[in-house]
């Protein structure tokens, strides 16, 4: 048996604490980037073996951004 390897992005929704589970760290972080577009707080993306911090995940998503616009 396979164990699910997900990727939790948790963050604060409309006053809430959320956990939103996605399936890769890629995913995990564009979901994350999107949040924080939107007005959002996002704490921190964990993974099964790796926990990014909001300030790395600030950073890839500003480097993100400079890519997609050039």
């Amino acid at each position: 048996m396979v164990r699910e390897m997900s990727w939790m992005v948790l963050c604060k929704i409309g006053g809430r604490d959320i956990a939103r589970k996605q399936p890769t760290e890629d995913a995990a972080l564009k979901d994350a980037c999107s949040l924080l577009r939107q007005g959002h707080t996002v704490h921190q993306v964990i993974g099964p073996s790796k926990t990014i911090k909001a300030q790395q995940i600030w950073d890839w998503c500003a480097k993100q951004q400079s890519s997609d616009a050039g």
